[in-house]
């Protein structure tokens, strides 16, 4: 096989690579675990909580992979909890990281494969939110690396082995990483512009294992297709939707869109991630095939998703192109390998500063998420999140709900309904009541996945309750008073972190639902 970059043995008496990963990969599942069991769950998680009450072969937006985890967790474990629903998530990043470390290690060697997986465990966007929260970026980073680990056996591999057999191994693979998430689709066409664009891997044109994989990949997918096609490819278009819709060029949602790559990465790992994309355009012959395979799966993602920042408010969705940043701590792996090798302190001491420092930096996160602590005491920065820019919030349970809920003898109800105004609403308060109540998201232009879980058909005459972040009475009943008879408020229920109110939900009752409410994608 090619070798990609750089190789090595061991560094330190008696300790190998190896026992550094396993080593790595045993210490962070602890701290995961416990950052699982203490921080809420985000408003995502919460609706992909909502979701795995309703098991499916498809969703509204996403393919089904993840949400049907946390229904198998939720029926096995019989209870409701951070730690149940996430625990399959840590897990698969355990894997995630020994997937890195392999790859690295064969393309450079295993020291090179040991820092690739280390930093990945010191990003935010990887070691918080892909390696810990209930969502389908979990997964797809998995079946992601998996896919690449089967590839590079035979696009990289010479003479090679068992083609078929990995080829076929890719297709059930990239399939679950197509169950995962959509953007899996990139694999697809990366691999196609890696054998289109070098001569000598343009004969897999005409053998049988790319379409193989394909064909595998399709038949897992088809559950998806069905689903689709029996909804009006509702997932597609709305999913195509998010992409395309042209606003003009803003400059300004570009720097934000990559001012929120760089803090999700961190600014001290993206910068160098993304000076390696440039340096893979050059190296030594030897090496070729691997610096394109790696560009050829790192660029598009990247690039894409950027641009399109760029002409289509696409909001606070920094994350769309981290299978792209996924591929490229491989380089920057071997980079520390060979500055590391050459023994300069100032790179021990910029790889253990940097790293220090952003573990520190994912401890503070995780902790003022529990706490709030940075509210206070702070400066700027405490000024800054009291003006309604503390993300944290969102991971706040509304477990006050449950407590009003029951004061009210709401719970054991089986002829009532919830409901909130915002899909996001809903998600946080269907995880609060334990999926106890059904629970919708009532909204003409945006209720998501909820549009397909229930019909407010059969809840004709019955009661419902309301919860919502709108206290004005006045506007709850424009907006819902032609579906509710009897509308009347219920009083707030104050949500609290460390006896600070941070959201502030509101109840009101209807007395009967007295007309169907009308989904905007039926």
């Amino acid at each position: 096989m090619g070798q990609g970059f750089t190789g090595g043995g061991r560094v330190g008496p008696g300790l190998s690579a190896e026992r550094a990963t396993l080593a790595l990969i045993a210490i962070t599942l602890v701290l995961r675990f416990v950052a699982a069991g203490s921080v809420g769950l985000g408003v995502g998680e919460s609706y992909y909580f909502s979701s795995a009450l309703h098991p499916s072969p498809g969703y509204f937006d996403q393919p089904p992979l993840a949400n049907l985890l946390g229904t198998l967790m939720l029926r096995l474990t019989g209870q409701v909890s951070g730690i149940v629903l996430r625990g399959p998530f840590i897990a698969i990043f355990a894997g995630t990281t020994w997937l890195m470390f392999l790859i690295g290690r064969r393309l450079s060697g295993p020291w090179a494969g040991f820092w690739a997986a280390l930093l990945l465990n010191l990003a935010p966007v990887f070691s918080m939110s892909v390696g810990i929260f209930f969502q389908p970026d979990g997964p797809l980073m998995f079946f992601w690396l998996a896919t690449v680990w089967c590839l590079i056996h035979v696009l990289l591999d010479e003479p090679v082995h068992h083609a078929l057999g990995w080829w076929s191994a890719a297709g059930v693979m990239l399939g679950l990483a197509m169950l995962s998430k959509y953007s899996a689709l990139f694999l697809v066409a990366s691999v196609g512009l890696f054998i289109l664009a070098r001569k000598d891997q343009r004969r897999w044109l005409t053998h049988p294992g790319p379409y193989l994989a394909l064909g595998i990949a399709a038949l897992l997918f088809l559950p998806v297709l069905v689903w689709n096609a029996h909804h009006q490819w509702i997932s597609f278009l709305w999913q195509g939707h998010r992409g395309t819709t042209y606003r003009g060029i803003h400059l300004d949602w570009l720097v934000h869109n990559l001012s929120g790559q760089a803090m999700e990465l961190l600014p001290w790992i993206w910068i160098p991630l993304l000076v390696e994309l440039i340096r893979l355009a050059r190296g030594e012959p030897a090496t070729a095939a691997t610096r394109l395979l790696i560009a050829c799966l790192a660029a598009p993602p990247i690039l894409l998703f950027t641009a399109v920042a760029a002409y289509s408010n696409v909001g606070n969705h920094y994350h769309w192109g981290t299978p792209g940043y996924l591929l490229l701590f491989l380089p920057l792996g071997a980079t520390i390998d060979r500055a590391l090798r050459r023994g300069g302190a100032l790179s021990r001491v910029a790889v253990g500063g940097l790293g220090t420092l952003s573990f520190a930096f994912m401890v503070a996160v995780t902790v003022h998420s529990v706490t709030g602590w940075a509210r206070n005491g702070l400066g700027g920065i405490s000024r800054w999140l009291a003006g309604g820019n503390d993300f944290t919030v969102d991971v706040i349970d509304y477990t006050a709900l449950e407590s009003a809920f029951h004061a009210r003898g709401l719970l054991d109800r089986h002829d009532l309904l919830v409901f909130s105004d915002k899909w996001y609403v809903a998600g946080k308060v269907d995880y609060a009541l334990e999926g106890r109540l059904p629970v919708l998201a009532l909204n003409t232009g945006d209720p998501r996945a909820y549009a397909f879980f229930d019909s407010t058909e059969r809840w004709l005459g019955k009661e419902a309750v309301m919860v919502t972040t709108t206290a004005e009475l006045d506007d709850v009943a424009r907006r819902y008073g032609e579906y509710c008879a009897g509308l009347a408020p219920m009083g707030p229920v104050a949500v609290t972190r460390r006896g600070r109110t941070e959201v502030t939900l509101y109840l009101y009752r209807c007395a009967a639902l007295v007309r169907v409410f009308p989904w905007p994608y039926h």
